[in-house]
C-alpha cells in the first residue's frame, strides 16, 4: 500500500541536523574570536562569536552597518572597542542561527559555496553543478550581498546569479553578446565582453563564467528564535516556546476568521509557512505568566471553544466544559484544553469561547468568556517536519492530538468481549480506544460504511476495579470512581484517562454508565440509537455486560517515521 505522508507544525524533532555552522567556526578562529557552540541541534541560541576588526567606525549605527556587511550572520550586537594602546576597533558578535553543510558559508540566513573555482560553466551547466550540490546558482537577496560575495570569495570574476525583476533597472548592456541569462561581473573584463566592474547583466547563456551555488538550509528552533526578536522590535514582544515562538496579533481581522486564518496574515513577515493553531496548555500558559504586564492587564483570545449542546432546556447550565481548538480535518484530533479551571464552569450565555486573561504579577488563566472572538490572539510559529507511516491493510488511520497515528478496522463477527479481544490479537492488534470525540466520528464512520445502524459494538475499555462495589459512579468529579474516570482504556490503546460527559449515551430515564445490577463492567460504542437509548443524547459510549455477542473494533499504533529532508 503506498505510504501516507503528513506534515505536523510546531513539534520538537530529533532530524538529522548538523552540530554547528563550520562556516562561522573557521572564521571565529581566523580572526581570534570567542566561540560558542549550540548545545544542541534544537537549541534556541545558536553558534555565537564575537570578533573584533581592526577598523575604525563612527558611532554605533556605523558599526552595526559595518557588521551586517563583513560579518554576515545574525547580528547580535555592534560596538566600538577601545585597545589599550588608544586605537579603536570594531566588535561584532554574531550567531549563527542556521547551520550550513561543511564547505558552505552562511550569510544573511542563506548557505553559499563554489563547487569549483577552476571550472568556468554556462548557464545550463552551472545549474547542473549546484543541483548536484543541493543547491541552485546563487540569488541576489538585497543590494549589498553582491559586495559580501566578493570578500569572502576573492579572486571571482564573473558569476551567474538569479534575482527578481526589481534589479531590471541596473542591468547593464554588454553590446556584443545580450542574452537571457543573468550574471554578476565583479570584474569587467571578460573574453566575450567588456563592462563597468560590479556590473549587472543579461547575456547569452552559452558563454562560460564561473559558479556560485547556494542553498536554504533548515528552519532551527534559534532561527525561529531570532525571527521571533525582530518581530518584537517592530510590533508586539514575541514569547519564546519549547518547539517555537508566539507572536501577538493586533486584533482578530473579522470576527468570522478562524485563528489559524488570522495567523497566516500575522506571520506573512517570516516569509514561510509553518504556523499551527495555538494551544493554550499548560506550558504555553506558563510561558505567558513570565512575560511583564507593565501595570496593564491583556485580554486575548484563546483559539479553544466549545460546542453548544444538541438537547434544549437548561442543560448547558450545568455541564462540564469541554474546551477544544478544532483542527479542520477529518482525520486529525481536536486539540483539548485542560487549563480552564473546574470552577469556571459555563453558562447559557458564556459557553461558546474562552479567553486568556494576564494581570500584572498575577499566573495567566484561561478564563470562559461569552465572545472573545474579536479579541487579539496569539499565533506560533515554530518548524513544520513532515512524517510518513505505512497504513495496515484493511486498516483506517486517524492521528491524535498527541501525533499518534493510531489504526482501526471493524469486525462485524458477534461475540463475547474477551473473544473480541482474542480476535484482534490474532490480528496483532487490540481492542479499539479513543481519545476524542473526533476519533468516535471516524469509528461512526466505519460504521456507516458497513450500512450498519442502530447497533453497539465492542471497545476497548472496562470498569475499573476500584469501582466495581460502587453503584453507578461517585458525583464527585475529583473522586477516582467518577463518571470521567470509571472507565479505563485496556492494553495501552488510548491515553485519555477521563472520559467527557458528552461521550455517553444516555437511557431515556437513566445517564450513563448506569452499571446495572453490578454486572456491566465492558464498554461499547453506540452508533445510531438503539430501542433503549434517548434520541436527543448525542452520546457514543454504553456500558454492557461482558458476555453480551457484539462486533468489534480492533486497533493498531502505526509506526510514523521523521522524513529527513
Amino acid at each position: 500500500m503506498r505510504p501516507f505522508t503528513l506534515i505536523f507544525c510546531l513539534i520538537s524533532t530529533t532530524l538529522a541536523q548538523l552540530q554547528t555552522d563550520d562556516s562561522l567556526n573557521k572564521t571565529c578562529a581566523k580572526m581570534n574570536g570567542i566561540w560558542r557552540q549550540r548545545s544542541d541541534p534544537q537549541s534556541i541560541t545558536g553558534d555565537t562569536c564575537r570578533m573584533n576588526f581592526k577598523v575604525s567606525t563612527r558611532d554605533k549605527a556605523d558599526a552595526t552597518e559595518f557588521c551586517e556587511l563583513f560579518a554576515p550572520w545574525r547580528l547580535l550586537d555592534a560596538e566600538i572597542v577601545k585597545e589599550s594602546d588608544g586605537r579603536q576597533t570594531t566588535q561584532c558578535f554574531v550567531e549563527a542561527t542556521l547551520a550550513c553543510k561543511r564547505g558552505w558559508v552562511q550569510m544573511f540566513g542563506h548557505c553559499f559555496m563554489r563547487p569549483n573555482s577552476e571550472i568556468v560553466a554556462t548557464y545550463d551547466e552551472a545549474k547542473e553543478m549546484c543541483d548536484k550540490n543541493g543547491g541552485y546558482i546563487a540569488f541576489m537577496h538585497h543590494r549589498y550581498i553582491p559586495g559580501v560575495w566578493k570578500r569572502y570569495f576573492r579572486g571571482v570574476g564573473q558569476i551567474w546569479v538569479n534575482a527578481t525583476e526589481t534589479w531590471d533597472q541596473y542591468i547593464q548592456s554588454t553590446g556584443t553578446v545580450d542574452g537571457s541569462a543573468l550574471a554578476l561581473a565583479f570584474t569587467g573584463k571578460h573574453f566575450d565582453f567588456s563592462v563597468p566592474p560590479n556590473s549587472l547583466i543579461r547575456i547569452n547563456p552559452k558563454i562560460k563564467l564561473e559558479v556560485l551555488c547556494e542553498y536554504k538550509p533548515p528552519v532551527t528552533a534559534a532561527e525561529i528564535n531570532y525571527l521571533g526578536r525582530r518581530y518584537s522590535e517592530i510590533y508586539y514582544p514575541s514569547v519564546s516556546v519549547n518547539n517555537g515562538i508566539l507572536v501577538r496579533s493586533a486584533s482578530s481581522y473579522t470576527r468570522s476568521s478562524t485563528n489559524l486564518d488570522v495567523c497566516k496574515k500575522v506571520l506573512k513577515p517570516f516569509l514561510f509557512d509553518a504556523n499551527s493553531p495555538f494551544v493554550p496548555d499548560q506550558g504555553n500558559i506558563d510561558k505567558l505568566s513570565e512575560v511583564k504586564m507593565q501595570n496593564k492587564f491583556l485580554l486575548t483570545r484563546s483559539g479553544a471553544e466549545m460546542k453548544r449542546p444538541s438537547t434544549g432546556g437548561n442543560q448547558c447550565t450545568s455541564i462540564i466544559p469541554e474546551f477544544k481548538v478544532r483542527v479542520d480535518n477529518s482525520k486529525v484530533a481536536d486539540f483539548p484544553v485542560k487549563t480552564i479551571e473546574d470552577d469556571d464552569k459555563p453558562t447559557c450565555d458564556n459557553m461558546l469561547s474562552s479567553a486568556i486573561v494576564q494581570f500584572p504579577g498575577q499566573k495567566t488563566k484561561v478564563k470562559v468568556m461569552s465572545d472573545s472572538r474579536s479579541l487579539p490572539i496569539w499565533c506560533k510559529l515554530g518548524k513544520s517536519v513532515k512524517f510518513t507511516y505505512d497504513p495496515p491493510e484493511g486498516y483506517n488511520v486517524f492521528v491524535r492530538s498527541n501525533g499518534e497515528v493510531v489504526a482501526h478496522k471493524l469486525y462485524l463477527e458477534e461475540v463475547t468481549y474477551e473473544i473480541a479481544k482474542k480476535k484482534c490479537a490474532e490480528d496483532k492488534a487490540v481492542l479499539t480506544g479513543m481519545d476524542s470525540s473526533k476519533e468516535a466520528e471516524d469509528l461512526a464512520n466505519l460504521a456507516a460504511e458497513k450500512n450498519l445502524l442502530n447497533v453497539q459494538l465492542w471497545l476497548g475499555g472496562r470498569r475499573s476495579s476500584k469501582c466495581l462495589k460502587i453503584n453507578k459512579y461517585s458525583e464527585d468529579r475529583n473522586d477516582e470512581c467518577a463518571r470521567r474516570r470509571v472507565i479505563q482504556w485496556e492494553d495501552g490503546i488510548a491515553h485519555s484517562q477521563e472520559f467527557e460527559d458528552s461521550w455517553w449515551k444516555n437511557g431515556k430515564t437513566i445517564n450513563n454508565p448506569d452499571y446495572a445490577n453490578r454486572n456491566q463492567e465492558c464498554l461499547t460504542f453506540v452508533y445510531g440509537t438503539p430501542g433503549w437509548a434517548d434520541p436527543d443524547s448525542p452520546g457514543f459510549l454504553d456500558d454492557i455486560g461482558c458476555d453480551g455477542e457484539l462486533g468489534f473494533f480492533c486497533s493498531k499504533m502505526v509506526e510514523v517515521k521523521i522524513v529527513e529532508e
